[in-house]
């Protein structure tokens, strides 16, 4: 996806890509509104669909492109879909579906005669059609002045919008006790390697067939595990075929317990407050039916097989709201499991290198130093149909075995590790507890163990606490086994490890590197 740094802030894009969404969801609608599709079809439909058709193609023409303005047709669309300007976040959502995503007039126009639903129905557009042509769509002296009013909005003021959007919903179990799981000493794993993050024709903003997508991650691309997570803003939209179920048809066609686990997901995909992919769901939600924080988490919360990821932080941060800079919500601690340190081409260099929201921190530090619990991960983010083949960075887990339950068990106890080289194994345990583990009275000694199956050499071996560099080690070879000891554990601290690969297959100037989940140590 294209994101647009802005002026001393990486990664931070300069639009709300994510409500392309609601223009795309209501464009479908325009044409074939909600209760068609339980054939309350009216008998006036072809009318109805015709008038609308010929409002929609002058809005696309050349003509129309002549003589009105983007800012002026933004405010003209609410005017005559709702009789009233739109709002200046209104118009700064329209405003970037169009810097970002090229969204076309008649898109602007769908987002505005949806109102406050999802789907505009057969009485509706009756209603529109009968006191709208295209005549309707022409610019005055006023509308000139409105676009440049709201033109001239200040951000803060538009972040004042959203927080007062998302305020309104209560951590609903802000008094309840945080159920992590209990972990284990000296277990055996396996380490398996995929992703949970990518997309098909089904999010409409990218292609490929979800049956495809399982069989190229498995036959081409050699994963061991695999999931999409289509938009749910997407699945929705008409024609209603649920498409939630085909996706989950299509994982569960290509289950092969042993040989290659699919699972299945979506992300939920806020325009300001951030992405997440929530996977192992029964159900799906969206940021049209969800919009906040606080309740997607307790959304989450209800459903205790669900486990989520935080998505390419920095990429939606123009309002200085993504992920409220991981303000902790307790319904969201035990589930959200990991965060993406790469995502598609963009490597550990964007993700943890370059520093975090508030801090010189990686995004990966801030939200734990925060009191989240959060493991390192990434996911190639698929809007092609490149399924697991765009490079070789991987998600590797620890599991007992390759079947659904003992991957999502690894995820769940965050036995997962981030990685540049997609047959780098990675081990790092205390007192034989593995990464992942919340411990107590443990000393502060850890083994870490790494190999990596092509033969690739290692270079060095760092360990971290806090987010804090606090030792490095030299080592050689394609496998390594070294030992840390934190000689002054403050008694609330977490740590994780880094190795440094001799190579650089990516090409990014940095030699190939893997970082594990953390453990966290308290007295």
């Amino acid at each position: 996806m294209n994101r647009l740094p802005l002026p001393g802030k990486k990664l931070s894009i300069g639009i709300l890509f994510s409500i392309l969404l609601l223009a795309l969801v209501a464009y479908r609608a325009l044409t074939r509104p909600a209760d068609a599709a339980h054939s309350d079809r009216p008998a006036d439909a072809a009318h109805i669909q015709a008038q609308m058709q010929a409002i929609l193609s002058y809005l696309d023409s050349a003509i129309y492109e002549k003589a009105v303005t983007w800012d002026e047709h933004y405010v003209l669309v609410y005017q005559v879909a709702q009789g009233r300007p739109p709002t200046p976040l209104e118009f700064f959502t329209l405003r970037g579906l169009r810097q970002e995503v090229l969204m076309s007039r008649s898109g602007a126009l769908s987002v505005a005669l949806r109102g406050q639903a999802f789907f505009p129905t057969w009485s509706q557009l009756r209603d529109f059609v009968n006191r709208a042509d295209q005549s309707s769509f022409r610019v005055n002296v006023q509308v000139q002045e409105i676009a440049r009013q709201l033109a001239a909005t200040p951000t803060a003021e538009l972040r004042a919008a959203v927080e007062a959007l998302t305020a309104s919903t209560p951590d609903q179990t802000a008094s309840q006790p945080i159920n992590l799981p209990q972990p284990v000493a000296n277990g055996l794993y396996n380490t398996y390697y995929g992703f949970l993050h990518a997309h098909s024709h089904l999010s409409l903003d990218a292609t490929g067939d979800p049956a495809d997508a399982y069989a190229m991650a498995r036959n081409d691309a050699g994963m061991d595990f695999f999931s999409l997570s289509d938009h749910g803003e997407f699945l929705m939209i008409w024609p209603w075929e649920n498409k939630w179920q085909q996706l989950v048809d299509a994982a569960e066609a290509s289950y092969d317990p042993g040989a290659f686990v699919s699972l299945w997901g979506f992300e939920w995909s806020n325009p300001v407050l951030g992405h997440l992919v929530i996977a192992n769901s029964s159900d799906y939600t969206n940021a049209v039916w969800m919009f906040s924080l606080p309740g997607v988490y307790n959304w989450i919360y209800a459903r205790p097989e669900a486990i989520a990821t935080f998505n390419h932080p920095g990429s939606y941060d123009l309002l200085s709201l993504e992920f409220h800079h991981f303000r902790r919500y307790n319904a969201g601690v035990a589930q959200v499991v990991g965060m993406e340190l790469w995502n598609g081409g963009s490597s550990f260099d964007t993700y943890y290198y370059d520093g975090g929201y508030d801090s010189d921190y990686s995004y990966y530090d801030e939200a734990n130093r925060k009191g989240w619990y959060i493991g390192a991960l990434g996911a190639d983010d698929n809007h092609g149909a490149t399924w697991g083949l765009d490079n070789d960075f991987r998600t590797g887990v620890l599991a007992t075995e390759l079947t659904r339950e003992a991957i999502l068990d690894a995820y769940t106890n965050r036995r997962f590790f981030s990685t540049e080289d997609k047959d780098l194994s990675l081990d790092f345990r205390a007192q034989g507890y593995p990464m992942g583990s919340r411990l107590t009275g443990v000393p502060a000694d850890f083994d870490l163990t790494a190999c990596d199956g092509s033969g690739d050499t290692f270079q060095e071996a760092r360990l971290y606490r806090n987010g804090d560099l606090l030792q490095t080690q030299t080592v050689s070879g394609n496998c390594l086994a070294v030992t840390f000891s934190d000689p002054a554990p403050t008694g609330r601290d977490y740590y994780y490890v880094i190795v440094k690969q001799n190579d650089d297959n990516d090409g990014n100037g940095r030699n190939d590197e893997a970082i594990s989940s953390p453990i966290w140590l308290t007295n």
